[in-house]
């Protein structure tokens, strides 16, 4: 009877040492499900815009325009000064966006040295954009026996931006700021004085302006229209989004 007593309690103790209730399953976080992402629409490719430049419109620019693509002396010279240019104006047209310019600026050294980086005018003017000392200087150019930067086609292009920049912001108009940096402010400042609010192909009609600015300012714009041949204009001279096909 004591043996069964001894034996009943530690079956007790027994299952007192049990666990009293099972243990609850572990909690699993919910899975996050994704949400679905919609497919990007692909961005229906833009026509090239023509540049403001390459929209102006005059009879003069006109007549530039038909003998780079007509007159084969005037074509050669074109296309040679298109293909001499090609290894600086991806950059050139950096430079000039940088400064707030449109890019087609960087096509002017086309006319003004054929994009030859050691040329050199009769009056002084030196390298691809053909700054003379002052003005090299007053826009940032080291120029002295040792070092002259007007023979660097991206630092004298950087200065030459910064020159037309201000040229720009001071006539706010591009005719009449490329015929200043040709002929130079003072000869654009006599003309504008005798008549206030002439616009550059008025004074050019009227003789007001050096023969070499009446030609250098409508054969940029010609050069301008030839190197960007894929454009379409609108007839108030915008630019328009289609291209053309010329």
């Amino acid at each position: 009877m004591r043996m069964r007593r001894i034996l009943v309690g530690l079956a007790l103790v027994a299952a007192g040492c049990g666990p009293m209730r099972s243990a609850a399953p572990p909690v699993v976080p919910p899975k996050r499900v994704a949400a679905p992402v919609a497919p990007r629409k692909a961005k229906a490719p833009t026509e090239p815009r023509a540049s403001e430049l390459a929209c102006v419109n005059h009879p003069r620019i006109d007549s530039w325009e038909t003998r780079m693509r007509s007159h084969s002396s005037h074509n050669w010279t074109a296309r040679r000064v298109l293909e001499r240019g090609q290894p600086y104006l991806p950059r050139l047209r950096e430079i000039m966006a940088e400064e707030g310019l449109p890019e087609s600026i960087a096509l002017l050294p086309g006319i003004e040295s054929g994009f030859r980086p050691r040329a050199r005018g009769h009056f002084g003017d030196v390298g691809m954009w053909q700054l003379r000392k002052p003005t090299a200087r007053r826009f940032g150019l080291v120029v002295h026996n040792q070092r002259d930067d007007r023979l660097d086609p991206f630092r004298s292009s950087q200065a030459a931006a910064r020159y037309l920049r201000y040229l720009h912001r001071r006539y706010r108009d591009w005719p009449l700021a490329l015929a200043a940096y040709n002929a130079g402010e003072g000869r654009v400042d006599r003309a504008l004085r005798r008549y206030p609010k002439a616009t550059f192909w008025q004074l050019a009609d009227k003789g007001h302006l050096p023969v070499t600015s009446r030609e250098f300012v409508p054969r940029f714009f010609a050069l301008v229209r030839l190197s960007e041949l894929g454009v379409l204009c609108q007839p108030n001279g915008l630019p328009a989004l289609q291209q053309a096909s010329r």
